[in-house]
């Protein structure tokens, strides 16, 4: 599409040419599995909080005719969703997911995607009964408590897991695959990127396989309900 094809250009980040407008693990599948999970119908309210180009928004939109609103502090990111096909019926707000623009309780569905995850701050702006936070991300896996310690952060704000699926092994793969492209492409991308900018994404997937394959952080999607 030819917004998103021009934010790829003029943006220095691997994982737009790597992973595509829906930028988590397990792709839109992924963002299926969730939404079959969220509770979402027409007219419900929904956030996509790190939104990216707003992919997993657009896709609720579409299916389940829910008010969708997309925050990320990318501007860029969020012009390009709002003018790719579907974008039209999402509202775009450039905010940080450490203060989101929203009143307490306004919204029935909150979800974060490989984005920067605040239990409080989003806790906050979902209902406080019969809310769903639908998640795409890591939790650790070694010492640090591995998922009942991530569950345990969540109940916290009165949320229950209603749903996990494992995707590690996805998660391994995709930053193994990204990284074999960039060392491949090395010339290519240091020349778009500069090579301060690649050596650094660079070694970011590395220390990604590292975690995994060390048994250190795992990946997966969660559901949680209240």
């Amino acid at each position: 599409m030819k917004a998103f094809d021009a934010l790829v250009e003029e943006y220095p980040a691997w994982w737009i040419d790597f992973l595509g407008e829906h930028n988590h693990v397990g792709g839109a599948e992924s963002t299926k599995w969730l939404l079959e999970r969220s509770g979402l119908g027409p007219g419900m309210r929904m956030l996509d909080a790190g939104a990216f180009v707003g992919a997993a928004a657009r896709m609720a939109v579409e299916r389940t005719g829910c008010i969708a609103f997309a925050t990320d502090l990318g501007s860029d990111f969020l012009y390009t969703g709002r003018d790719i096909a579907g974008g039209g019926g999402v509202n775009w707000i450039v905010a940080s997911t450490h203060k989101l623009p929203f009143g307490d309780g306004v919204m029935d569905s909150v979800w974060c995607m490989d984005s920067y995850i605040a239990p409080k701050e989003l806790s906050r702006v979902a209902r406080t009964a019969d809310a769903t936070i639908c998640i795409c991300g890591e939790i650790p896996v070694d010492n640090r408590g591995g998922l009942e310690s991530f569950v345990d952060e969540w109940a916290e704000y009165g949320w229950k897991l209603a749903g996990h699926r494992a995707l590690t092994l996805e998660a391994l793969q995709v930053w193994r695959n990204a990284e074999a492209l960039m060392v491949a492409k090395r010339s290519y991308y240091e020349e778009r990127y500069g090579k301060r900018a690649y050596l650094g994404q660079l070694d970011l997937l590395g220390g990604l396989v590292q975690s995994y394959e060390r048994g250190e952080a795992g990946h997966g999607l969660m559901v949680f309900k209240r």
